[in-house]
């Protein structure tokens, strides 16, 4: 309650179990669970030989409506980053091919991005674009420009529906070392088939965000109103 009413902020230390427990009346292996399970949640973190802390508030991921990760976080009042780990053209393989109905080894983009929130990584991307619909986008700056604006302002072809699914998936070894988080560690995998105004296939993208700071909200409606 002192976390949602703005009480206790984030990065503030909270009270000792000890004194928790003397002010609430429980013992302190009550309070010692209560905490581990704030810590699991992503609401509170720990400091070794420090303490515990509130942590950042995680960001709300609207998944009925199509905008880019870093419009999300400016929503939610956070300053987006980018950092471009790999962006070639390679053949398609027989999955991606699948997703973008376009030939397997058919020229496609493959971008690999690390996204950051407030400077804290927070999100892994890895996006397929058809090369013969947007020649020459590994010339633009992918670290400070919106994919998505990129493909509508620079080529009119913009991504106007997409579908989505979400996935659970334990990380790797790499993906932890890169999302700055211990391991075993819990992401939520988004794989997306985003179409164009045609309905064509545009991009086929496998993000992985950290559970710990993300949080997915639906909009949806009952089919019988």
């Amino acid at each position: 309650e002192n976390i949602e009413n703005g009480n206790l902020k984030p990065h503030d230390q909270i009270k000792s179990e000890r004194d928790l427990g003397e002010e609430f009346g429980v013992n302190r292996l009550t309070v010692h669970k209560a905490l581990a399970m704030l810590v699991s949640q992503g609401r509170l973190y720990r400091i070794p030989s420090k303490g515990t802390f509130v942590a950042e508030p995680k960001v709300a991921q609207e998944m009925n409506v199509l905008v880019g990760l870093s419009d999300q976080l400016i929503r939610s009042g956070l300053q987006p980053g980018a950092k471009l780990l790999d962006i070639s053209v390679i053949p398609a393989n027989v999955s991606v091919a699948k997703a973008l109905r376009v030939h397997e080894t058919t020229p496609v983009y493959y971008i690999h991005r690390l996204r950051y929130a407030n400077k804290v990584p927070v999100a892994l991307e890895r996006t397929f674009i058809p090369f013969g619909y947007y020649p020459g986008l590994d010339s633009y700056d992918l670290e400070n420009r919106s994919l998505y604006d990129l493909m509508e302002k620079e080529y009119s072809r913009p991504v106007r529906l997409a579908r989505q699914g979400l996935e659970p998936v334990l990380a790797t070894n790499d993906e932890a070392k890169l999302l700055e988080i211990g391991r075993p560690a819990a992401l939520m995998m988004i794989s997306r088939i985003g179409l164009d105004t045609e309905g064509i296939p545009v991009e086929y993208s496998k993000d992985l965000y950290r559970g710990d700071r993300h949080r997915f909200v639906f909009m949806t409606q009952n089919p019988n109103f």
